[in-house]
């Protein structure tokens, strides 16, 4: 018998491929679910007549909730007016179903795919001091890694993979590890907690604020990296980003970081140093491969990040030549 109650809560954009597969993963789990949010963030696909269709919901006004139950599980739907971004969506996913009651919330992306005994193991390593667990993402396509420090006193270290300890999965011995840093690819959070820390910042629009989200939580709470909790990604990223021209994303990412580092930076060197050296390194690259748009990018980033200025900035689809 279930003592404690999770609601699954699935931010969704224009994969209603992905999203109908991932559906079934919840609706399979050996541990039940009681709930599941889907907050569309305004698909312009056949998202929201897809799941009229398997009947996840029924047919509502924009910023309005469908709410139907079966059996012992509880659909919850609700289509935003505007993509807000990952950040804005889970942002207002994790509010809207924070105020259902429900003991932990079981937060992803739609393009993820758990294994059936997934949330099972998360709930198996869930305490009174761990009240957070993030799954592992590797399988025959992918090596996730567990992010078990971030350095925020060395200056020097402005690029975001060398200020990360990370271990990769097949070196962790046992089943769970200590991790300061978390993807919202799968992480059961308790409502407690979100109670204690409030919501990810919806203001970065996308990227970081997964990461943000972890250091507030650090705080409050230990976060277990468990391996033995299985989580499939559905779409992998690609790993060669050699001569590529920055657009809108990269904008979001420098910004974020920038302001992250402002934030959380433990000395007045990082919170100031370490952008400058960012906007440097990627300068002198952008003219070393005659890639001059991208200094646009940078230079918006940079003035943002550094004023604090967040929110959406820049649309979706833009590339560097255009962002001012």
């Amino acid at each position: 018998m279930n003592l404690k109650t999770v609601c699954a809560v699935v931010v969704t954009y224009n994969r209603c491929e992905y999203l109908l597969k991932l559906l079934y993963k919840l609706k399979c789990q050996s541990y039940n679910l009681n709930g599941i949010l889907i907050f569309d963030n305004h698909s312009s696909d056949e998202t929201e007549q897809k799941l009229i269709n398997e009947g996840y919901c029924y047919k509502t006004k924009e910023n309005n909730l469908s709410i139907l139950k079966q059996d012992e599980m509880t659909y919850y739907y609700y289509r935003n007016s505007e993509n807000s971004g990952g950040s804005g969506g889970f942002h207002d996913a994790m509010k809207i179903a924070s105020s259902f009651g429900y003991d932990y919330l079981w937060c992803m992306d739609d393009d993820v795919c758990p294994d059936q005994y997934c949330l099972e193991k998360l709930m198996d390593h869930i305490s009174e001091k761990v009240r957070i667990c993030i799954p592992t993402r590797t399988d025959e396509n992918y090596q996730d890694f567990a992010v078990t420090n971030v350095n925020m006193s060395n200056p020097f270290l402005y690029n975001i993979v060398s200020r990360k300890t990370m271990v990769y999965n097949n070196l962790i011995k046992g089943n769970t590890i200590k991790v300061v840093d978390m993807p919202f690819e799968g992480p059961l959070i308790s409502n407690e907690l979100i109670k204690e820390i409030g919501l990810p910042k919806a203001e970065f629009f996308i990227i970081f604020d997964d990461s943000e989200y972890a250091a507030r939580a650090n705080k409050n709470t230990e976060i277990l990296y468990c391996k033995d909790a299985i989580l499939h990604k559905q779409i992998i990223p690609s790993s060669s980003f050699k001569n590529v021209l920055m657009n809108w994303k990269n904008y979001y990412g420098y910004r974020n970081q920038i302001w992250f580092d402002r934030c959380y930076g433990e000395n007045k060197f990082v919170k100031v140093i370490r952008p400058r050296l960012l906007f440097i390194d990627i300068v002198l690259r952008a003219l070393i491969k005659r890639k001059y748009s991208n200094i646009n990018v940078i230079k918006k980033a940079y003035k943002d990040g550094m004023s604090g200025k967040l929110g959406k900035l820049v649309e979706p689809g833009t590339v560097g030549k255009d962002i001012k």
